[in-house]
């Protein structure tokens, strides 16, 4: 087999087992070489594995390859060697939201705007019920009626304000 030839392959197999180690990391975990080698560019490049028919080159090399063969060029072997470096490292974070590893602080992002739409849902549902509350209280405010009458509707908008914040918190699964 001829430089072009092993190049090719190269490219070609190294596309295939980064797209086998996104779809199942486990069996990679361990495997202290791919580790290193996924970290950068000039790590790939430099990976070699004779199993898979997987030969060492030059940055530029693989990059020159990947163009010719791939539809996208050497940006999608990139993309692939990122997402495989990020499937093996989420093997190891699991969800947890850390900050110190790329896919931890994807999975942290997801928590926070999670979270804030949470917030956000709250803040909305509690100014509807202050909105509400305050239109009562200058309904009772401005009444002519009885005292009795204002106090029963004091309890009635007492216990609808209750129902609202019970409901509200409920939903939003927040103790009160």
């Amino acid at each position: 087999m001829n430089t072009l030839e092993i190049n090719q392959q190269k490219v070609i197999e190294t596309k295939v087992f980064l797209k086998e180690i996104t779809g199942d990391p486990v069996p990679f975990k361990d495997d202290l070489s791919l580790k290193s080698a996924l970290k950068s560019q000039g790590g790939l490049a430099k990976y070699s594995n004779s199993e898979r028919g997987i030969a060492s080159c030059s940055l530029n090399t693989l990059k020159s390859a990947s163009e010719s063969l791939l539809e996208r060029g050497f940006l999608e072997l990139d993309e692939l060697r990122v997402n495989a470096k990020d499937a093996i490292e989420s093997v190891f974070v699991g969800k947890k939201a850390t900050k110190t590893t790329r896919t931890g602080l994807k999975h942290k992002v997801v928590d926070l705007e999670h979270e804030l739409c949470t917030m956000q849902k709250s803040n909305f549902l509690l100014t509807t019920i202050i909105s509400e509350l305050r239109g009562g209280l200058k309904k009772m405010a401005l009444s002519t009626e009885s005292r009795e009458f204002q106090e029963s509707e004091y309890r009635r908008i007492n216990q609808e304000v209750e129902i609202k914040l019970n409901y509200t918190f409920k939903e939003l699964n927040v103790k009160r």
